[in-house]
């Protein structure tokens, strides 16, 4: 049961849902569209505590994901590499039914962001949008403090969409596994979030390729269940869970080759465009990676000795040197001025102007005496 107030707000949550979430995933015949606001409310919730989503009665985009999953993979562990998985805590919608035959071997992982998750599942399940990922998380909260974690495509099984070919979503040329996190990107979609979901996205500063950006923040149940992602990957598709660091930090600038590199990225290491997946990724990079150890006092000692300053040979002048020191006299340049030409004359200047046909200068100099015609 949820209260008075909740049960006001799930009402006007439900009645923008049926414009803005339901139509393309709900079939005609659903019976939630001639339900009646308060039998809709009770069907929602009895739907929300059978699956393990959070009740309060509206039926919004974990819903909907829900409801579409169970007509594909349905609701449970993850699958990897044809295997079912599960983890407490962990609630994966699975958006497919069965992989090729063919198996990969990723050796990375990479964190994309996502704006609109309910859209893009509704057109991929339709064949609409093309599948870019093989998970995603959810903006939503569950009962477990938890986001849904949407699944596209078993990580070790050969699939369309492999990041061969990509030049932008992953990096060229490596087998990787994309993990999309749902959160806006640009600070003037914030509003339409909120109208959306009905709460304010708080924004945070993080730095990103040695600037400061200014983006909504990755809500801390996306974390948790981003977490139990990698950790899956790590202990099953052996990518390790870890994170470009440069000294004791955790590197989000450009990485000029990742050849060498296995392990988790974020969109910023390979392309800064937008800083996917976000500055709100940053402040949890400890806590899905772990703290790093601080260099030691004597690296940095080290690090922190000046340049040794260099040596210039001054060796080349000492012939000019010995063909000065025979000269009685200074050379040209350093003679030093002398005034003798003629001393400056007013009126010769007026009447010089004149002559060269500069009469407005002429007057200008003229009016400049004008001001000095008292001292």
């Amino acid at each position: 049961m949820i209260s008075t107030e909740a049960r006001l707000q799930a009402q006007q949550f439900n009645m923008r849902a049926r414009q803005i979430f339901w139509r393309g995933i709900l079939p005609d015949t659903h019976p939630l569209w001639n339900m009646d606001q308060d039998s809709a409310i009770d069907w929602i919730l009895d739907y929300q505590t059978h699956h393990q989503l959070l009740c309060d009665g509206k039926f919004g985009p974990s819903s909907l994901i829900t409801f579409m999953a169970n007509t594909l993979g349905g609701i449970g562990g993850f699958i990897v590499d044809g295997n079912e998985i599960p983890v407490e805590g962990a609630r994966v919608a699975r958006m497919f039914t069965a992989s090729p035959d063919a198996r990969v071997e990723p050796d990375l992982c990479c964190l994309l962001s996502i704006p609109e998750l309910d859209y893009i599942s509704r057109d991929r399940v339709h064949g609409k949008a093309r599948v870019r990922a093989h998970f995603s998380i959810d903006s939503s909260e569950g009962p477990n403090h938890e986001s849904l974690i949407i699944q596209w495509a078993d990580p070790m099984r050969e699939v369309p969409f492999s990041p061969v070919a990509e030049t932008v979503d992953y990096p060229r040329k490596r087998q990787c596994i994309g993990i999309e996190i749902e959160n806006v990107l640009l600070l003037y979609q914030l509003d339409s979030d909120e109208r959306r979901w009905l709460r304010r996205r708080p924004v945070i500063k993080a730095n990103i390729g040695k600037k400061l950006i200014n983006q909504p923040v990755i809500y801390d149940a996306q974390i948790k269940a981003l977490n139990h992602t990698l950790d899956v990957l790590e202990q099953y598709a052996h990518i390790p869970k870890t994170f470009p660091t440069i000294g004791s930090e955790y590197n989000t600038d450009l990485l000029e080759s990742l050849d060498n590199y296995k392990g988790c990225l974020a969109k910023f290491n390979y392309f800064l465009m937008n800083n996917e997946p976000g500055a709100g990724l940053v402040p949890h990079l400890e806590t899905l990676f772990g703290k790093l150890d601080e260099v030691s006092a004597d690296l940095q000692e080290s690090q922190a000795e000046p340049l040794s300053a260099q040596v210039i040979d001054l060796s080349r002048f000492d012939a000019q040197k010995q063909e000065l020191a025979q000269k009685k006299e200074p050379t040209a340049s350093f003679l030093p001025t002398h005034e003798d030409g003629p001393r400056f004359n007013l009126t010769h200047a007026i009447a010089a102007a004149y002559a060269s046909g500069k009469a407005a200068r002429a007057g200008r100099i003229a009016d400049k005496v004008k001001k000095f015609d008292g001292d």
